[in-house]
């Protein structure tokens, strides 16, 4: 190892290899070094760790993506090979779920940044063969989110087809046996399915604190995955969706044609039943009594034949065990927070995602009763014009589900042969007052009792017509709320008819409903509700979601999940008023939020306005983002053009010009171009960065030719890396010129960094004729030998990739 590489001591050590911690001096970044360790007495593992390393930069180095741990530089010198990688400072998954399980808005974390990492070593053919929890490790950003890594592909395998399992030099199986997919045991062709179901394991026991598969010993463990002894997820850990539990067995089905087809189909699905939940919870109560704590052995026919393991391990199955305590996550006490963005499906209030064609509904994990694997529905659903799918959020809803319903505890009714008889010494009960008087007479009753039992009774019948009018109409409100709820939850449903009365119903209920109480059903009556009377339905919505107190967060709800749906502008200016006034930072967001879509170049002004005067920053986000939508779908982008110039010449500060800036790169044009060129040349670090960000978005390619340009003088290497990616994502971006601006880019890569990117980069190009001749440049004339032998890797990957497409042709 040259003297670039400080090393700072020991991080940890597994098998075959050992990590330290050291300094780039070149680069003055803290870093993670890979080596093999040479302190053994067995002189094959040496060479068999040497391979594995050699394998695992490979693999890493067409990587690029935030949720994938990155690869700076590989080599070699007299204590053999090494890997310069991205320092992680943060716990391992595993280090995390020893201190509690995770809480369901961490997990969906977890699940959607994890799958996001798999989606891009997929694309590539690249299956891991060892996800388990020490394998995924979690960094802490500034804002105090948590950024998934997975990390150690020491095990990958560049395949497109099936590929037999590797054994190590002890003759075992690599990989930790708790997660391993039973093919792998079975010694059979593996594929990505294996990762699905790695990860599914890696799911249940972050939900949990149990492994799904378990036993005493390596055998029962083993044959606990080969007989499929696993009990359900809902009946483990409660509180967490039931869908989710579907979801998170799918992907442990003993088959692999019963798991998900890919990453990417997991996600989607994830996504859409998350966007869409259905109100259902997991109770952590197990199907079978207490007194039948073993599960009968599952058989799936046409599944392989289970290999004889000694000991007695065919009727080891697991009983129910206590997950353990939830605990929210948080960053560790005196944690540096990393440089690096989160994946893209991190966003949570970000643009609402349609729901996606998306495949069968996945099969979760067959109860050990049933014969073979079988296929729950989850709440999916791609309903004609909805956009929330009625079949999807209120599959449960019924006529007596909702705040307003008085008869949801039935009561016992007498028949008459049941009306108990007064005994003979008894007086029968009377209601009659003339007849009650008459019976006083009787008894020698005084003329003062006459009158007070009188009077009783005459109260008595009076305060009874009163309450059972009051539960007349309560009665009778309570059928008009059923009959909208039903009307809303039919699959398909266009529209739920309502008059003045009818909608104060639904709003009144909206105001007071709980999260768990209907709510979905409610807001989706609000959000196909009709007048038949002339009412002004989304005037009153908006009204209502505007001024009327209410349980906290309903507000944000009727705002996000039925104005924004109803997708009416003439309540854009109530709500842009709203947004003003209101110190309820996440209602004022949803009120701009709701006008995204509906907004138009006359609105322009506004959001700008609410830009340089709002003092919280995720309404000034919001509105940005308003603007850019307005800017993405107008024609007259001139007088949209002059308004931002005239924004960032009034703009009180530098970060307010900077978005001013960030819209202007949306637009371009020679004047814009111009307020580019002047913060570039700017002495501020902070107007060069601006600058820099809007040439790469901008609304032409001339702010890609200016980033060019400036690249050729740019000397301070913290600039000129921010200005080499800024153009480097707009080449990998742009479906116009794509030869000439990957031919420029690549004469500007001059040192080692940016070439590496580069080559990276072509690797996820389409083979051409072109690529391959920027390749071989690199390969034959770059300085730096990392890049060379990147280059020379990248050619090799490019004609295996065009051997692999030509092999399929052929076979069509």
């Amino acid at each position: 190892m040259d003297e670039r590489y400080e090393i700072k001591g020991k991080i940890g050590h597994g098998g075959l290899g050992a990590v330290y911690r050291a300094q780039d001096v070149r680069m003055n970044r803290e870093v993670a070094i890979k080596r093999i360790l040479t302190n053994t007495d067995n002189a094959s593992i040496p060479e068999e760790g040497t391979r594995q390393l050699i394998k695992e930069a490979g693999a890493l180095a067409s990587l690029q993506h935030p949720n994938i741990v990155t690869i700076y530089d590989v080599g070699s010198d007299e204590d053999g090979p090494f890997v310069v990688m991205e320092l992680l400072t943060g716990p391992t998954l595993e280090d995390l779920i020893d201190k509690g399980s995770f809480t369901w808005p961490d997990f969906r974390q977890l699940a959607m940044q994890t799958l996001e990492a798999l989606i891009a070593a997929q694309e590539l053919h690249l299956v891991h063969r060892d996800l388990k929890p020490s394998n995924i490790m979690l960094t802490w950003l500034p804002s105090g989110k948590f950024q998934v890594k997975v990390v150690d592909f020491g095990l990958a395998k560049l395949s497109a087809k099936p590929s037999l399992q590797t054994i190590d030099q002890s003759d075992g199986v690599f990989g930790s046996i708790y997660f391993m997919a039973p093919e792998q045991f079975e010694r059979v062709p593996i594929d990505l399915k294996a990762d699905l179901y790695a990860i599914g394991c890696v799911f249940y026991y972050a939900l949990t604190g149990t492994y799904p598969f378990d036993g005493d010993n390596a055998a029962q463990v083993m044959a606990s995955h080969l007989q499929h002894h696993v009990e359900p997820l809902q009946e483990v850990r409660e509180g967490i969706p039931v869908w989710a539990c579907d979801w998170v067995m799918w992907h442990i089905n003993r088959k692999p044609s019963d798991r998900p087809a890919s990453a990417h189909e997991s996600l989607m699905l994830f996504m859409n039943n998350d966007e869409y939940p259905n109100p259902e919870l997991s109770t952590g109560i197990p199907a079978v009594a207490p007194e039948q704590p073993k599960r009968p052995r599952l058989v799936i026919p046409g599944s392989a034949p289970v290999p004889e393991i000694v000991g007695d391990v065919a009727t080891s199955t697991q009983s129910v065990k206590t997950a353990s305590m939830p605990k929210p996550l948080a960053p560790p006490l005196g944690s540096k927070p990393s440089i690096h963005a989160p994946g893209q499906t991190a966003k949570v209030n970000g643009p609402e995602l349609a729901p996606p064609q998306v495949a069968p509904a996945p099969q979760a994990a067959p109860a050990p009763h049933a014969p073979e694997a079988t296929v729950p529905t989850l709440a999916v659903a791609k309903p004609a014009p909805v956009t929330m799918p009625a079949s999807t959020i209120l599959k449960r809803a019924t006529p007596t589900a909702g705040p307003l319903n008085p008869n949801s505890v039935s009561k016992p009714k007498l028949t008459p042969s049941a009306k108990p008889k007064p005994r003979p010494d008894e007086t029968e009960e009377i209601h009659d007052p003339s007849v009650a008087a008459t019976a006083c007479k009787r008894k020698g009753h005084s003329n003062a009792i006459k009158i007070i039992v009188a009077t009783a009774l005459g109260l008595l019948t009076v305060g009874l017509s009163v309450y059972f009018l009051k539960k007349s109409g309560e009665n009778a409100t309570a059928r008009v709320y059923n009959e909208m709820i039903n009307q809303a939850v039919v699959t398909g449903a266009t529209e739920v008819k309502v008059d003045k009365r009818k909608l104060e119903i639904l709003l009144s209920s909206a105001a007071n409903v709980a999260a768990n109480d209907n709510r979905d059903a409610i807001m989706m009556a609000l959000y196909l509700a009709k007048s038949t009377d002339g009412t002004d339905v989304d005037a009153r919505i908006t009204e209502f979601a505007t001024t009327q107190e209410m349980i906290p967060n309903v507000r944000v709800v009727i705002i996000r999940d039925v104005l924004r749906k109803r997708n009416n502008p003439a309540v854009i200016e109530t709500l842009f008023k709203f947004s003003r006034s209101t110190d309820d930072v996440s209602a004022a967001v949803a009120a701009i939020e709701a006008t995204r879509f509906m907004a138009t170049e006359s609105n322009f002004g506004v959001f700008i306005d609410i830009i340089l005067t709002a003092k919280e920053n995720q309404v000034i986000k919001a509105a940005e983002e308003n603007a850019v939508e307005i800017i993405s779908k107008t024609k007259i982008k001139t007088a949209l053009r002059e308004k931002l110039i005239t924004a960032h010449d009034s703009a009180k500060s530098d970060t307010l010009r900077h978005t001013m800036l960030r819209l202007l790169g949306r637009i371009g044009g020679e004047n814009a171009l111009e307020l580019a060129g002047k913060n570039l040349a700017s002495d501020k670090p902070t107007d060069k960065v601006a600058a820099i960000v809007a040439l790469g978005t901008w609304g032409d390619r001339e702010g890609y030719l200016a980033l060019i340009g400036f690249l050729k003088s740019a000397t301070d290497l913290g600039i000129r890396k921010r200005a080499f990616d800024s153009a480097f994502r707009y080449a990998a971006e742009s479906e116009t010129d794509v030869q000439d601006n990957w031919t420029i880019l690549a004469a500007q890569a001059k040192i080692q960094d940016e070439q590496l990117t580069l080559i990276r980069g072509l690797v996820n190009v389409k083979p051409a004729p072109w690529v391959y001749e920027i390749l071989q440049k690199f390969a034959t004339s770059s300085p730096h030998d990392e890049a060379i032998e990147l280059a020379e890797r990248a050619i090799d990957k490019l004609e295996d990739i065009e051997s692999v497409q030509g092999d399929g042709e052929d076979e069509e």
